[in-house]
This record gives C-alpha cells, sequence and structure tokens, in this order.
C-alpha cells in the first residue's frame, strides 16, 4: 500500500509539473501575438495604460486558475476550498493588506487618470517616464540615470505630470544686432529638429524672453513626446553648436567698477 501510495503521489507531481508548462507555454502563445499587436500600432498612453493594467489583473487571476487546477490533479476537493473561502479570505486579508491597498489603488489611479504610461511625472521626491503602471506598482524610468523605479502604488499620494511642452532660454551677447540674433535663433531650432527627429513634435523661435543684466535672453518653445530634461540639453547642445561656427561666445555675469 505505501509503494502504490507513493506511485500515485509521484504520478501526481508529475502531471502537475505537466500541466503547469503546458499552462505557461499556452499563456506564452496567447499573450505574445497580442502584445506584439499593441506594440506595432502607434503609442497612445490611454491605450496603453489600460492594456498594461488588464494584462497585470489577467495574469495574476490566471495564476490562481492554474493553482486550483493543481490542487485538483492533487486530489484536494476545490470545491470544499472555495466553499469555505470565507473564512479564509478573513485570514488571507489580514496577511495581505498591503498588497490589497497596492491592488485598489491602482485601479484608482487607472480609473481617475492620475498618470499614463509614456507620462512624465513627479511621485514621492521621484520624477522620470511612466513606464509600466500594475495593479500592484508603477514603474518609473528616471529622467537622470535611466534606472528602473518601481513604487507601491498604495504610497502614491501625489503625482505631478508635466505638461509636453519646455521653453529653452538662449542668451546672446547685447553687442549683437537683432537681426542677426534672430538669423542665429532660426538655425538653432533647424538643427535642434535635425537631431531630435523621433521625440521633438515642435520647435519653434518665440522672440525675446528677457533683458538681462548681461544678456539678452531669446525664447525657444518645444512640445516633445518624452525625455524633457534629455530634450532640453540636445536643444542647449545645438546652440552652443551654431554659436561656436558663428564664433559667438556665450554672455557671463560681468561686474564693472568705475573710479572717479
Amino acid at each position: 500500500m505505501e509503494e502504490l501510495f507513493q506511485k500515485i503521489n509521484l504520478e501526481h507531481i508529475i502531471y502537475s509539473i505537466i500541466f503547469i508548462l503546458c499552462s505557461i507555454l499556452f499563456y506564452k502563445l496567447v499573450s505574445w501575438p497580442i502584445k506584439n499587436h499593441f506594440k506595432s500600432r502607434k503609442k497612445n498612453k490611454g491605450r496603453d495604460t489600460y492594456f498594461a493594467l488588464i494584462s497585470s489583473l489577467v495574469r495574476y487571476a490566471y495564476i490562481i486558475l492554474v493553482a486550483l487546477c493543481v490542487l485538483q490533479i492533487n486530489g484536494f476537493n476545490v470545491t470544499s476550498l472555495l466553499a469555505g473561502v470565507g473564512i479564509a479570505s478573513a485570514v488571507i486579508g489580514l496577511a495581505l493588506q498591503d498588497t490589497m491597498k497596492d491592488i485598489i489603488r491602482g485601479f484608482s489611479l487607472a480609473s481617475e487618470d492620475y498618470y499614463k504610461v509614456g507620462d512624465y511625472v513627479k511621485i514621492n521626491d521621484m520624477s522620470g517616464t511612466v513606464v509600466h503602471l500594475g495593479i500592484r506598482s508603477t514603474k518609473l524610468r528616471d529622467s537622470l540615470t535611466g534606472n528602473i523605479i518601481t513604487i507601491a502604488n498604495s504610497e502614491i499620494n501625489k503625482a505631478e505630470v508635466s505638461a509636453d511642452l519646455i521653453n529653452v532660454d538662449i542668451p546672446l551677447p547685447y553687442e549683437l544686432k537683432l537681426s542677426k540674433a534672430e538669423s542665429i535663433m532660426e538655425e538653432i531650432v533647424m538643427r535642434a529638429k535635425a537631431e531630435n527627429t523621433d521625440k521633438l513634435i515642435e520647435c519653434e523661435y518665440r522672440g525675446v524672453s528677457e533683458l538681462a543684466s548681461s544678456s539678452i535672453n531669446y525664447r525657444i518653445y518645444a512640445k516633445c513626446s518624452d525625455d524633457r530634461i534629455q530634450i532640453k540639453r540636445n536643444i542647449y547642445h545645438a546652440a552652443l553648436a551654431v554659436l561656436e561656427e558663428h564664433k559667438i561666445s556665450v554672455p557671463y555675469p560681468q561686474l564693472d567698477v568705475h573710479q572717479k
């Protein structure tokens, strides 16, 4: 009897392993073309956010379903287990309070449109682009380091979504004639567009923004799809390159001392 019992248990284990492997394969085969379809389509922040959230929910539901099937294969009465879910849920609820908070908060973030995948946000003194919004956590790509930061949804109390617009002020010397300065600004805009064709939606010269103490500041308006900080750096880089070609020095603070 003991040998028979061990044989039956071994068979159950083998069947369980085969079932789990087949379940993983089935999930990969079904999800792979769907993910590729969404990746190939034009980016849409709202659609991508809800797709990520639903994918996360389906994955957790599928794991629970597979776990119940494995229990059934091993001789457990799943129906009885589900009948006693009322008592079990109270125990599990106490053990998984933080997880449930994350899940509830995840649905709240998506339904109330706090932010979407692709938005540039500031959360809890951390800023970056949202790359994933799941039912338990949000992932940001840090704008400075490029690292992926994972934040539990329950810890998100305030989120600041940055606008797609940025203004870049380029200082030019007072000695430079207005017509020449504006010609240089147009050249900077052309170079910035050429260097950021995939991220710059719009870029144009908007005129004088300030008569500063040592320079006249000329403003460039830009609308970008991603990574605003890097776009701003690129525009400054284009400006320095153009000014160097024209042999124009960038103004810096100066102090004039007059003696009687």
